[in-house]
């Protein structure tokens, strides 16, 4: 079997997968009904539509013509899980304002094309986006300063 789209074919592979295994997990919890739901009610739903959205998009992916899956990159990934390292390092320490504007720097160096004013400017808005999200709509209790 020649699979034509396997862009398509392995992103619904693995979201059927992924739903699978969320509505695996939730059988171990109460169902309930949609009048009364219980606390497996969501999962389970969204485990089922997230496997179907798979199945929605692995099957026509191998008869329609399609993309052919980009070689693995090994820096964008390096780059990325040391960034959310040195995050979870710095958070503590110097806060979550110093911790994500350096996360956000981190990260901006998987992508060659990123100059260092962008990446800057970057930090800046989602920083500034990510304090009034959690700690303004949502109320986390998160030390944005280092504790001196």
């Amino acid at each position: 079997m020649r699979i034509r789209s396997q862009t398509d074919f392995w992103c619904g592979v693995l979201f059927f997968a992924i739903g699978i295994a969320f509505m695996v997990m939730a059988r171990n919890y109460r169902l309930g009904i949609a009048a009364r739901m219980g606390p497996g009610f969501f999962p389970m739903w969204l485990g089922g539509t997230l496997a179907g959205l798979g199945l929605l998009l692995a099957v026509p992916a191998i008869v329609r013509s399609g993309a052919t899956l980009p070689s693995l990159q090994p820096r964008p990934l390096l780059t990325i899980l040391t960034g959310i390292v040195v995050f979870a390092l710095l958070l503590q320490p110097l806060g979550f304002v110093a911790a994500a504007a350096i996360l956000i720097v981190v990260c901006g160096f998987a992508d060659p094309d990123m100059r260092p004013v962008e990446s800057i400017g970057l930090a800046i808005l989602l920083t500034a986006f990510s304090v009034g999200v959690f700690v303004i709509l949502l109320g986390l209790p998160l030390n944005l300063w280092p504790n001196l």
